[in-house]
């Protein structure tokens, strides 16, 4: 038996007919998005490597699990968040977001398979994009080997990003008739978002299970209703509401 809310429903943003156009410009702009992404990644992994290999390696086990998990949870709620920002506030006349962001999410409910449709580039560069401004600016900052605490958290902030990078495809997962073997099975085994899991989101009024990379926190989210505390808080405190005209 699928959990669904309860609440009232409330009116939700609709997509408009997609009047931009997936360029030749942007689509270059993903691919060096993905490839500076996996380059930055692959030099913060490589600062956590090696100091714990060769300054903290009787920590490796605490740091690498703790990192790993906290970066996993983070990945979660940062998708959720994000869903739940584009799904309810903003337009997609905003610079960037608008077109690459936001209506993606709202397309996404008038349209649940066109993200099928779309191939590795188109589904995971605009992540990328957004990620790899925050990994340089963490690179060149802090002193990862200096202390237990930095290799902590650069394992955490790799966990972090690969979570996030990962989240569209996840989605995209989620929705695919027929996914590969390996994919069913981590869906199976909880690792990754499953369909029926996600189904809660798509059931009306569409105001909860935002998140869409595990889907680990939805439960304990919407037990302490803390998407609607949020959307009150950002209404009535906020000029966020502003971004809808």
């Amino acid at each position: 038996m699928k959990e669904l809310e309860h609440a009232a429903p409330r009116s939700q943003p609709q997509a408009r007919k997609r009047s931009y156009d997936y360029s030749p410009y942007h689509r270059a702009l993903e691919y060096v998005g993905i490839i500076s992404f996996f380059g930055m990644l692959g030099l913060m992994g490589h600062e956590a490597y090696v100091g714990l290999m060769t300054t903290y390696s009787a920590q490796a086990w605490w740091i690498l699990g703790g990192g790993i998990l906290g970066g996993i949870l983070a990945a979660d709620f940062v998708s959720g968040l994000f869903h739940f920002l584009a799904d309810n506030f903003g337009n997609e006349k905003l610079p960037f977001l608008g077109p690459n962001v936001i209506h993606p999410f709202r397309e996404h409910h008038v349209l649940p398979k066109k993200m099928t449709e779309h191939d590795f580039v188109e589904t995971n560069g605009n992540n990328c994009l957004i990620c790899v401004p925050v990994l340089i600016m963490w690179y060149f900052t802090i002193p990862f080997q200096a202390s237990v605490w930095g290799i902590l958290f650069a394992t955490f902030w790799v966990s972090l990003n690969l979570g996030v990078f990962m989240t569209n495809q996840v989605h995209k997962w989620a929705h695919i008739d027929d996914p590969p073997a390996w994919v069913k099975s981590l869906q199976a085994w909880h690792l990754i978002l499953r369909p029926d899991h996600h189904d809660v989101h798509h059931t009306p009024p569409h105001n909860s299970y935002y998140c869409i990379t595990t889907g680990w926190l939805n439960r304990p989210l919407r037990a302490v209703r803390f998407f609607p505390l949020l959307d009150t808080f950002l209404r009535r405190w906020t000029p966020i509401e502003r971004l809808d005209g």
